[in-house]
């Protein structure tokens, strides 16, 4: 990697444990404590603006020349979404706006934003500066009939998405053999029905995760032995996958269970694979077209907005009343911490250990985190509890998506011993 590919890699590592925050784990030989009550699987964290009243950035009987690009519609309430952006001399802004089933114009707050997600099937709220977008690890989805968004780490595999599998990002600097530097890797993650959290594999090549009708998953990813992609099915209850072919997957039809693949060897069709009974055959032209049509109808599960909703040319989206949205956390675990409770939104076990986020632990139980230094493979903080400080460097953390995480041993060194876990089911 060259001088200036190094220096991003640094500034991004840097950035990342500046905003961060930072994790900690807890020992896997820890007493478990009683269950948490189902009022503790949420917290919540912040609400957003409730009306036009309360002044915003913007607000000014200024009149602005807006452009509106349409989202989506959605269905179940009859919202046409909208994106208006304008600038002024200073500065660009941008708002969420839309029309409600009544005709009414609302706005979101400025720096909130909605899309329609095509996997989980549902509307994620974008909070923009909150590293949701780099983590790849937690989404916001968000219910406009009650006006609540849930931030949380949402798993491929069950109808209501609390088991299965999920990816992230692990951030960090390293340089292999042939002396090629990475940046960073996709750590595979299995939740099991008892809400209990794994990491099951890694990889440098993002995963593709697809539900199967039979509550199974259609996994593709990179095989690390077979230096090839590979499809996989994966079932979330016993945990297993087993290997399907070696091929990249181009579109899969959930009803009838037919996967269209291209294999990785060059020559070979691009193939029909049925699942039900495993039958491979070259593709024709029919099911390329039928493919297409599929693809067309899924892509219709979120429409545009109709021609006639299009936002007027004068409307001023400053102006608008604010559509109040209460943004709460998914807490995935709860840990007793240096004889705190410590509600977690996420926890994870690796090798052994239970890895566990230290932004918590700065927000809940008192410890303070000083960056000292960062260098390209390198970086060391400091880590301040109630029995001492600790200087950690990179061989003692991970950095996962925007959030840091460090291990139990260093926290039992400042006063800060885990001791005790339970997972939310």
């Amino acid at each position: 990697m060259n001088k200036k590919h190094k220096r991003k890699a640094s500034l991004l590592f840097a950035a990342l444990l500046a905003a961060a925050g930072t994790a900690m784990v807890p020992s896997p030989s820890v007493q478990a404590e009683e269950a948490p009550a189902a009022q503790d699987k949420y917290q919540t964290i912040e609400k957003l603006p409730a009306s036009a009243d309360q002044p915003t950035k913007m607000q000014s009987k200024e009149t602005f020349t807006w452009e509106f690009d349409p989202i989506f519609f959605d269905k179940s309430t009859g919202r046409s979404y909208y994106n208006a952006h304008t600038f002024d001399e200073e500065r660009s802004y941008e708002r969420t706006i839309y029309q409600d089933a009544d005709g009414q114009w609302h706005s979101l707050e400025e720096g909130v934003s909605v899309n329609w997600d095509y996997e989980l099937g549902a509307i994620k709220l974008w909070r923009y500066g909150f590293g949701e977008g780099l983590s790849e690890l937690f989404s916001t989805l968000y219910n406009p009939s009650n006006e609540v968004a849930t931030t949380g780490v949402y798993w491929m595999g069950s109808d209501d998405n609390r088991y299965g599998l999920h990816f992230m990002k692990n951030y960090y600097t390293r340089q292999d053999t042939n002396g090629y530097w990475y940046s960073s890797e996709y750590i595979l993650l299995q939740r099991t029905e008892d809400g209990v959290v794994r990491e099951v594999g890694r990889t440098w090549h993002r995963p593709l995760y697809y539900p199967v009708p039979n509550g199974k998953v259609l996994v593709q990813q990179y095989s690390n032995t077979a230096k090839m992609n590979e499809l996989l099915i994966y079932d979330p209850v016993s945990g297993l996958m087993k290997h399907l072919v070696y091929a990249s997957l181009d579109y899969y039809d959930p009803p009838s269970g037919r996967l269209l693949v291209n294999y990785n060897k060059p020559g070979r069709p691009i193939a029909v694979i049925t699942l039900a009974d495993g039958k491979i055959r070259p593709a024709t032209e029919d099911d390329w077209q039928e493919f297409n049509r599929l693809l067309s109808e899924k892509e219709d599960a979120a429409p545009r907005p109709n021609a006639s909703t299009k936002p007027p040319a004068d409307l001023q989206p400053q102006n608008l009343p604010v559509t109040p949205i209460q943004i709460r956390d998914q807490i995935t675990a709860r840990a007793t911490i240096g004889g705190k409770v410590v509600y977690l939104s996420f926890a994870f076990i690796q090798n052994g250990r239970t890895m566990i986020p230290v932004r918590e632990l700065m927000e809940q139980a008192g410890l303070e985190v000083i960056q000292q230094k960062v260098k390209v493979n390198s970086s060391s903080f400091t880590l301040k509890g109630p029995g001492g400080t600790e200087t950690v460097t990179a061989a003692d953390s991970m950095m996962i998506g925007d959030r840091l995480y460090v291990g139990s041993n260093v926290l039992k060194r400042i006063g800060l011993p885990v001791q005790g876990m339970n997972w939310n089911p």
